[in-house]
């Protein structure tokens, strides 16, 4: 009798540490951190933990890539993800209401996977080593009050946080006067497809454009605490495009901010950094989430057909639309071409390959590019 007692406890031993050593992995995996996060907003504050729980569950891991190529860019892409990586979070404080200045701080307590931060890390990584790093143009315009800027603020401020963040810029030195001047017009008259063309000779594939001001408070100058002082107050405009498509990722505007100096030109200057401290954050983290939509084959791929009949045209939309893999389709047909917007979870290349299995061969491709398909429609079948 004892022998079976102590062999029946034994067995139940070995069968509890079988069943604990799945459950001690999973464990392993989720790790749970207290963060406290700040920002401009509510929402601004809460992916600020998010990013930083990220960062703290995983620190060990993202230490230990640190001297890897690319290792910022890598680091702020997988960061741009955070909300994807938490398995659970409760606030703990600070989301009733914010501080006197405005600020937000949110204390949240996080559940982080850490095997989802290290699977998307190497992915990441490998798409970045076939598609290289993404080139962007920034060109924001700048007037103080009645005056546009040589070396706008807003400007420098976004190229510096984007340097910082491992894109590559097109260079301002290299843009021809001719295109500088095209770039204003565009700007002034909110024309991004001639944006889009200028962009894309320079090689880059996303573009920042936009309008940065500086206006003077009508209750300035005046004097305070003994001294003359300006007020300016800084505010911009600023969107962000796909060079290849056209495609609007990102409108935002911006939040007034002050500057207050002894000169008119200072307290302009100081506003519009400001702003651009505010805003240039915003942009970097947009277009990470965007880009890394694109190395997973994610967003828009426009198709464009020659040659095509309207009663083809609307065959060819419904072929479309019955693919897997396409989530949304838009189209326009004019002078028996189409220009087809689709929304994939899959690359142009392989979406390219499902066209051609729907149609039939009735479209013949000839380019492929990250992006854009060309194609025409074959007659006769």
């Amino acid at each position: 009798m004892r022998k079976i007692m102590i062999s029946s406890l034994i067995a139940f031993v070995l069968v509890s540490i079988c069943f604990a050593m799945p459950a001690q992995a999973a464990n392993d995996n989720l790790v749970t951190v207290t963060v406290v996060g700040e920002g401009m907003s509510k929402t601004e504050a809460m992916n600020d933990a998010q990013r930083k729980a990220i960062e703290e569950a995983a620190g060990s891991f993202i230490y230990s890539q640190s001297q890897t190529k690319d290792f910022t860019l890598v680091k702020d892409t997988v960061l741009a993800r955070a909300a994807g990586f938490i398995q659970s979070r409760e606030i703990l404080s600070g989301d009733k209401d914010p501080a006197d200045d405005g600020t937000w701080a949110i204390q949240m307590r996080c559940v982080v996977s850490k095997q989802g931060i290290e699977d998307t890390w190497g992915v990441v990584t490998n798409l970045l080593k076939q598609m290289g790093r993404p080139k962007i143009m920034v060109f924001i315009r700048e007037r103080i009050d009645e005056t546009w800027q040589e070396v706008p603020t807003v400007q420098t401020r976004v190229e510096n946080l984007l340097l910082k963040n491992g894109f590559l810029l097109v260079d301002k030195g290299q843009i021809k006067a001719i295109d500088e001047r095209d770039l204003q017009a565009a700007v002034a008259e909110d024309k991004p497809g001639l944006i889009a063309a200028i962009a894309k000779r320079f090689g880059a594939q996303i573009f920042i454009t936009g309008v940065a001001t500086a206006t003077k408070d009508a209750e300035y100058p005046k004097e305070l605490y003994g001294r003359m002082r300006h007020k300016y107050w800084g505010e911009a405009n600023i969107k962000t495009f796909r060079s290849d498509t056209g495609q609007l990722i990102s409108s935002i505007p911006g939040q007034a901010f002050p500057g207050v100096q002894g000169a008119a030109q200072t307290a302009a200057k100081q506003a519009l950094d400001a702003e651009g401290q505010f805003i240039a954050p915003l942009i970097t983290n947009n277009i990470l989430r965007f880009w890394m939509d694109v190395m997973e084959g994610r967003g828009e791929v426009r198709l464009k057909v020659s040659n095509i009949k309207y009663g083809d045209y609307v065959k060819l939309k419904k072929a479309l639309s019955a693919i897997k893999q396409v989530k949304d389709v838009r189209a326009e047909y004019n002078n028996s071409n189409a220009d087809i917007s689709i929304e994939a979870d899959c690359t142009a290349e392989l979406l390219a390959e499902k066209i051609v299995e729907q149609m039939e061969d009735k479209l013949e491709i000839s380019d492929v590019s990250q992006n854009v398909i060309k194609a025409e429609f074959i007659k006769g079948n």
